[in-house]
């Protein structure tokens, strides 16, 4: 495909114009979650560095719902690497990664926070920096945790995923009470022995004992948080055009999400819920001229989610779907919590599989694509099983462009050439192929 422009990229008053209709349209959630999300972490700095308070860093698929009920800190890698790379600052501390001899291939989207810890004389490191873990906990296959473990003395528990060996490729119709059947007991029995582990290592570092009492109140939170959450997706999905931009929704799910189970977070959800369903009751818009409804395919752009509302004005283009907020809706609800170990491990036996594994990923990915009207996907290089669900999109009429550029690692970023290459892809592939289907009546 060309990257020739087709068209001349934005001016300053075109940048000028964007940034002036963007604040008139912000929601007034993206405002609170800021001063909470400052607010929380200023508290998580002052117990930890000032009272010498312990706290963890934990992977994603880390049930974190085990920590909140321990009243253990804990911060999440994946989100303060977005963090860092949302502050423009993953360049910096990619360098510091090639500095301290690792290499290119270890995975930034978890090592930047890796590489703060790193870089302990940086002057401005986002939020003030990190202080060294008491734990850690990651997936088994996150090489960088390792390392911080070690650099932090830290007990490392790693979780190791059982293999999936009966695929259902429509699993989102099971996964809320059916989970059981879906996941197999005997793999839930593998990932409950494991947390076994990880209960142990964290009741020493809170000094006390987990409540399973409410550890189940804190599950029963997450459900009606991720019910919001599921709202909101129908009214994207529904709505005649796009009430939020995409970038706002995925920091909004993801803010929450690191907080889940908390009486904050879900008052935060239903705020947003509450926002979205009054903007799509008062036709309310993002991009009134909406001619194409574009889709993240895998993760979402952590380093720049602002990029994307460029195409609006030229082009008409919005985006519409992530992973994020749908895995909300269909991987972490889990009813029936008589025994919440249990339906934790269900929820994160197979939630990574459920997104990339060819055949779950790309039937999942499809669906959500036709409920979104979507006409064409981004498909942002990193996560496996890629391949597969662009290749489902693409047979299916909906054209897929690979991105080149790593989520969060800022030296990928090149602005005129990816605007470019957008652009192109928007003209040259998805107005040709909306139009392909509308004239075959679909």
């Amino acid at each position: 495909m060309s990257t020739r422009a087709s068209g001349p990229s934005p001016t300053a008053a075109d940048d000028e114009a964007r940034r002036r209709h963007e604040a008139l349209t912000q929601l007034e959630v993206t405002r609170s979650l800021r001063t909470h999300q400052r607010e929380w972490f200023a508290r998580l700095r002052s117990e930890v560095f000032d009272a010498g308070r312990p706290y963890a860093i934990v992977g994603a698929l880390v049930p974190h719902e085990i920590l909140q009920a321990l009243d253990l800190p804990f911060i999440t890698d994946v989100w303060y690497s977005g963090l860092v790379a949302a502050r423009k600052q993953s360049g910096h501390y990619s360098d510091v990664l090639d500095r301290c001899g690792y290499h290119r291939h270890l995975s930034r989207y978890a090592a930047l926070t890796l590489a703060v810890l790193l870089d302990p004389t940086h002057p401005d490191k986002p939020w003030g920096g990190l202080p060294m873990p008491s734990l850690v906990c990651t997936s088994i296959h996150e090489r960088s945790a390792q390392v911080l473990a070690d650099l932090s003395g830290a007990p490392f528990i790693p979780i190791e995923q059982p293999v999936l060996d009966r695929p259902v490729p429509q699993w989102w119709r099971q996964s809320r009470w059916q989970w059981e059947d879906l996941d197999g007991d005997y793999r839930i029995d593998a990932l409950v022995a494991q947390y076994g582990d990880l209960i142990a290592a964290a009741e020493r570092v809170a000094g006390r004992r987990l409540d399973l009492d409410r550890l189940r109140e804190i599950l029963d939170r997450v459900n009606a948080q991720e019910e919001c959450f599921d709202e909101v997706r129908t009214l994207i999905a529904t709505a005649p055009k796009l009430p939020a931009r995409l970038g706002e929704v995925m920091g909004q799910v993801m803010g929450i999400q690191w907080h889940r189970g908390t009486a904050w977070a879900l008052d935060q959800a239903r705020a947003f819920r509450d926002e979205i369903r009054e903007r799509v009751e008062q036709a309310q818009w993002v991009c009134p001229n909406e001619r194409y409804r574009l889709m993240y395919v895998g993760q979402g752009l952590w380093q720049n989610l602002d990029f994307f509302t460029e195409f609006e004005q030229k082009h008409g283009a919005v985006f519409v779907r992530s992973n994020y907020l749908s895995i909300a809706s269909d991987g972490y609800i889990r009813y029936g919590t008589r025994d919440p170990i249990r339906a934790l491990a269900s929820r994160y036996v197979t939630m990574s599989e459920q997104m990339h594994i060819p055949g779950l990923g790309s039937e999942w990915a499809l669906h959500e694509a036709r409920s979104h009207r979507v006409d064409g996907g981004l498909s942002i290089a990193g996560w496996w099983g890629i391949r597969d669900i662009n290749r489902a999109l693409e047979e299916a009429g909906i054209p897929v462009l690979d991105f080149p550029v790593d989520a969060v690692d800022g030296k990928t970023w090149d602005q005129q050439r990816l605007y470019r290459l957008v652009s192109d892809f928007i003209e040259q592939r998805v107005a040709p192929a909306q139009e392909a289907r509308r004239a075959a009546g679909f």
